[in-house]
């Protein structure tokens, strides 16, 4: 895994980003105002799996 790939950059960033402003906004405000957050993980997992294709095409 080369930390180059710039999916990988925006996957890795993108989801400790959203996993701080969960745990803040559940702290400060309120945990149902934090769940707005959570549809966001799977955007993050979905950039991976596509800097992974990049990084490993099919032959």
């Amino acid at each position: 895994m080369r930390l180059k790939n710039k999916y990988y950059k925006i996957a890795f960033w993108g989801f400790v980003l959203s996993l701080l402003l969960q745990l803040i906004l559940f702290i400060a405000f309120d945990p149902y105002l934090a769940a707005v957050v959570s549809p966001f993980y799977p955007v993050w997992f979905i950039l991976f799996v596509v800097g992974w294709r990049k990084e490993h095409p099919r032959r």
